[in-house]
């Protein structure tokens, strides 16, 4: 929809982009149309640093896309998708493949900072992908023109959610669906539970001397018994504190968590006919070891320090693993609004 007169659509021909209707023309620069009224093209940014600043290579990009287009047949089946949106691309975990998929006809990927919009030009230059310079808030397409809408990080970052998904409801085609990887409560929760156990039995001293003859967890060598610094416990103290305050909707962003019933409740209130969750695909990284990834990312150079609560992760892997519904879910999950 064009941002000038609201009414008219905005037509793209020989990669120009502007409305039929008032002639409102959305400049472009770089391979990026500013979309909003009054932003201004991206600068330019020294490529080198754009790269490390996200995914440093396409093997990273290509595994993140591979789950998403797991997810993908499994909600949308091998129909071709004509239209296409990704809210907030950022690094490009998902723009290049989509970009380079022969089922995509058309995307539409958008970022508001310079580093991000010239990151997604250099990796995603097929003729059918368009980068908009756009905010969530400001973007606006044509009723049931989309048929799919993608985001990795994207609700958590607004504040009103139920607005954005009864907009994105009025996007999609008859049958579309929305898919977002988002921070999941039933997942980070474990993650909470497990920095806290830690950062207690830390206070306390650290574990119990480990029985004789033990090999370490999962083979590995015995660990250093070294304790952990107070400012790595002051991290699982707020780790903790955080994912709690999330679960209250306090905060945004990597503060805030989604619980799985509240956040599809919100689907079904925007108009969707379906709103459901599907965990992270487990062919290669397991939700424990995605819990584990989140605790190391806490502790940093002292992560080491984990394999001392070796059984605490082996317990979790026992009593999980027994039966498919028990399986602990991953710290983020994909979540789908189906149109």
């Amino acid at each position: 929809m064009c941002p000038a007169c609201g009414g008219g659509q905005l037509w793209i021909r020989d990669g120009l982009m502007n409305c039929r209707q008032c002639g409102h023309e959305v400049r472009a620069e770089g391979g990026v149309h500013a979309l909003a009224l009054g932003s201004e093209p991206p600068k330019e940014t020294q490529a080198g640093d754009v790269a490390r600043a996200f995914f440093p290579t396409d093997a990273a990009r290509r595994s993140h896309y591979r789950d998403l287009s797991m997810i993908v047949e499994q909600v949308m089946g091998r129909r071709h998708l004509s239209e296409v949106l990704e809210i907030g691309a950022t690094g490009g975990a998902w723009t290049a493949g989509l970009s380079a998929s022969d089922r995509v006809r058309r995307l539409y990927a958008t970022e508001t900072t310079a580093a991000a919009l010239n990151h997604l030009v250099s990796i995603a230059a097929a003729p059918g992908t368009i980068i908009l310079q756009s905010g969530a808030e400001t973007l606006s397409f044509a009723p049931e023109s989309l048929d799919m809408v993608v985001g990795r990080n994207t609700l958590c970052q607004l504040g009103e959610v139920g607005e954005m998904l009864t907009r994105i409801r009025g996007w999609l085609k008859p049958g579309g669906a929305a898919i977002f990887l988002e921070p999941c409560l039933q997942g980070k929760i474990w993650a909470a539970f497990a920095m806290d156990l830690i950062r207690r039995f830390e206070a306390a001293g650290g574990p119990g001397e480990e029985p004789p003859g033990n090999g370490g967890f999962l083979g590995r060598k015995p660990a250093s018994k070294k304790g952990l610094t107070a400012l790595v416990q002051s991290r699982l103290e707020g780790g903790t504190r955080q994912v709690l305050q999330g679960a209250q909707g306090i905060g945004r962003g990597e503060d805030r968590v989604f619980d799985i019933s509240t956040l599809c409740g919100a689907g079904y209130e925007a108009g969707f006919s379906e709103c459901f969750p599907i965990d992270q695909p487990q062919d290669e990284v397991t939700p424990l070891r995605r819990l584990k990834n989140t605790l190391e990312g806490l502790l940093g150079h002292e992560k080491g320090a984990l394999e001392r609560y070796g059984p605490l992760f082996e317990s979790l892997e026992v009593t999980f693993g027994a039966l498919p519904e028990t399986a602990m879910v991953a710290p983020n999950v994909y979540f789908v609004f189906r149109a």
